[in-house]
């Protein structure tokens, strides 16, 4: 496994030490730029990398959730191939979980597999997205039912690049953060119960902490289990849910880690109804999200059962019509239960929704 460089900090100097620390020297770099994130990032990231005398293909995208498809790789791949490629090229992702999902899964296609490295622009992609090497693209069944594992070769984060980031993208990266505060153990979870939420949501030293005990704790999982054999399953409390509720709803209604915050809150009542977790475990979790300005109610009309055991059963854990689930038992540890049946898990999601 490759051991990606995982770096917060001022972005121009970060890129320029990955660059020179990529091993085997870069014939080109192909930088797939979401629009959003270009005024923030495109002149720090071209000069940084313009200092190397080496080619630079900048691909501009406006990456949104509806686009993350196959037909679109297929596109950005073609324009790819065309402007020159090779296996020395290096592809940077820069933006938010949609453009590093399809700029890690163009780059493990490409020619069977290129070196490619990660900036992530929002909170969601910091604290998770773009970290841990998996890639995916989406099919109308589902969220990321076609996609790769292939590790980047360094993930740079500069949190002052958050400060431009509207509001609700801001406040969906933080369902993220809980989850992953959660895993990480009873400091962790404590100090953001104390946080300031107002100061999570704009550069400072809280936000940093938060991007930087996400990023660590995430790393240190994934190292362990690159490829979700064992302990990196832990990372997808609150997912199986989460992408059910996301899909139900339509691609931009609710907002992943919306849908994450609403996954956390059947996740707790399964495991308090099953007294796996105390009840008080479910008040502090529940209590967190509310503080944070989640919804405790899904937008709209709630899909019915039939339909939500569909969704569930497209779950990429679920094996022969059942779920492997992720249960949250106290801050630090969870519990997987296996064999879950469709139909309990979706009768969890309307006793809590």
């Amino acid at each position: 496994m490759i051991h990606p460089s995982y770096g917060i900090g001022v972005l121009r100097a970060l890129i320029r030490g990955a660059a020179a620390d990529l091993g085997p020297p870069a014939t080109s770099f192909t930088i797939l730029l979401d629009e959003n994130a270009a005024p923030t990032t495109q002149t720090s990231i071209e000069e940084a990398l313009g200092d190397l005398e080496i080619s630079i293909h900048t691909h501009l995208w406006k990456a949104c959730e509806s686009k993350k498809t196959l037909h679109e790789a297929d596109s950005l791949a073609r324009e790819i191939v065309q402007q020159g490629v090779d296996r020395q090229s290096v592809l940077i992702a820069v933006g938010g979980g949609v453009t590093t999902d399809m700029g890690g899964f163009l780059a493990s296609t490409l020619l069977r597999g290129i070196r490619w490295g990660a900036i992530p622009t929002t909170l969601l992609a910091m604290a998770d997205a773009a970290l841990g090497g998996k890639t995916a693209v989406n099919l109308p069944e589902g969220k990321n039912l076609v996609g790769t594992f292939h590790q980047p070769l360094f993930v740079i984060c500069d949190v002052d690049t958050l400060g431009t980031l509207p509001a609700r993208e801001m406040n969906s990266g933080l369902g993220e953060v809980v989850k992953t505060a959660f895993l990480s153990g009873e400091e962790s979870f404590r100090q953001l119960e104390e946080s300031n939420p107002a100061e999570l949501r704009q550069p400072g030293d809280s936000l940093l902490a938060a991007v930087s005990n996400a990023g660590r704790t995430k790393m240190q999982i994934v190292e362990e289990d690159p490829k979700e054999h064992g302990i990196r399953k832990l990372l997808n409390l609150g997912h199986t849910f989460g992408h059910a509720l996301e899909t139900a709803a339509g691609h931009g209604t609710l907002a992943h880690g919306e849908a994450v915050a609403l996954g956390l809150r059947c996740a707790v009542r399964m495991a308090t109804d099953m007294d796996i977790a105390e009840n008080g475990v479910a008040v502090r979790l529940r209590s967190l999200c509310t503080k944070l300005g989640f919804a405790s109610e899904y937008p709209g009309t709630l899909p019915g059962i039939q339909e939500l055991c569909t969704l569930l059963s497209r779950d990429k854990k679920a094996q022969a019509g059942s779920l492997d689930l992720i249960l949250p038992v106290e801050p630090g540890r969870c519990l997987l239960l296996r064999g879950v049946e469709t139909q309990a898990a979706a009768e969890v999601i309307h006793k809590e929704l």
